[in-house]
């Protein structure tokens, strides 16, 4: 079975952003069907999980956009764009960066700016700086972007329900948590209503069936989260189990999402004490990630670190020692050094390193979260 492994913060705009460049390229010399062909391939082999050969594709269509056309073509804006969402999608945010930046140039100097591709840079930077922690950066660029998406095609488009979503989880991130749930309610709603509407159409392709399913779960999983930092359990069970099922109705149950959804509900099991349960899940979240480009994203090492708190509330110390230094390593790797998920996870180890009687690493571990936290900005 063809297994589709999509990181959803991505899908709805890698999707969309053939119809950006279409859009884009209509505003001056079209480009060319060899691009165009190279470009569609890319996008398919993003939605089949094949994100190293997406990759090679991408940069192949970036340069014949930039050969064909020059280096400021809006097909040349869409390749970056591409290109910053399969290394988004790798974990290799780094990398990303410099590619939405000039994509984002180039489409801000247009003689007439194509609204669809310019929100689509400023919402894709401004996902990625929140990715990153740099959430003042992060937070004008998503505003721009979800006000022009709501400009340009009304408040229940499906680009605005991305963009909300993005908006909610840096709120969430914020500790605003109000905020939060009022923009994750709303994207909900949008996403709800065009499910139901594309059910009642004919038949979507891979990708348009892809994307509305990621989201409408991203959605859901993001309120629930939500909900279970503001202690409403019970409200956040039930939208974790849903998320579960619309993945596994409607997408291989083995996708990426679906380990998204069962680590939310694994850590509800830790926090009402239930160790087994959260345990099982756990491991089939972390199986499930270890089979995909996801064994090395940051949202590998939240499960990582979930299943270590389970072993250390059990005193199965070096276990839990054993998961925390894999989770660091690739938070360091993926976020760098100053992240606040780094800090919190050094705090975690050197509680660890105490109960073990490693006083020196424990020491060490902590006084590098203290600095991490110290360093930061004021949210």
């Amino acid at each position: 079975m063809l297994r589709f492994i999509v990181a959803a913060i991505c899908s709805c705009s890698l999707l969309l952003s053939g119809a950006a460049a279409a859009q884009g390229a209509g505003k001056g010399t079209p480009p060319s069907d060899e691009w165009r062909a190279l470009n569609q391939e890319a996008a398919n082999l993003f939605f089949e999980g094949k994100f190293e050969a997406g990759l090679v594709v991408a940069k192949k269509a970036l340069e014949t956009a930039e050969r064909e056309r020059g280096p400021n073509h809006p097909s040349v804006a869409a390749s970056l764009n591409r290109l910053g969402e399969l290394y988004r999608a790798m974990g290799q945010l780094a990398a990303a960066e410099p590619a939405y930046k000039r994509s984002l140039a180039i489409r801000e100097r247009a003689r007439n700016p194509d609204p669809s591709a310019l929100s689509q840079s400023l919402n894709n930077l401004g996902q990625l700086y929140m990715a990153q922690g740099q959430y003042a950066a992060a937070e004008p660029l998503l505003k721009q972007a979800l006000a022009l998406r709501e400009a340009t095609h009304g408040a229940e488009h499906p680009d605005v329900a991305t963009t909300l979503s993005g908006l909610a989880e840096l709120h969430r991130d914020q500790g605003k948590m109000t905020e939060a749930e009022a923009l994750y309610k709303r994207s909900l709603a949008i996403r709800e209503k065009i499910m139901s509407a594309e059910r009642s159409q004919v038949a979507l392709s891979n990708n348009q069936a892809a994307s509305s399913i990621n989201q409408l779960a991203t959605s859901l999983i993001g309120l629930a989260a939500i909900y279970r930092q503001t202690g409403r359990y019970e409200e956040a069970e039930a939208l974790f189990k849903r998320a579960i099922v619309v993945i596994e109705e409607l997408r291989d149950r083995d996708h990426p999402l679906m380990a998204r959804a069962l680590a939310g509900l694994a850590s509800l099991h830790v926090r009402r004490g239930e160790h087994d349960t959260a345990e099982i899940l756990y491991k089939r979240t972390i199986a499930i990630f270890e089979n995909t480009l996801d064994r090395d994203h940051p949202r590998m090492a939240a499960a990582l670190q979930g299943l270590a708190e389970v072993y250390a509330a059990r005193d199965q110390n070096g276990a839990a020692e054993a998961l925390l230094k894999r989770a660091l390593e690739i938070r360091v790797a993926a976020l760098g050094g100053q992240h606040p998920d780094v800090a919190a996870n050094l705090e975690k180890l050197s509680a660890v390193y105490a109960k073990q009687n490693k006083v020196a690493e424990a020491k060490l571990s902590a006084d590098r979260a203290a600095a991490i936290r110290q360093s930061a900005p004021r949210r």
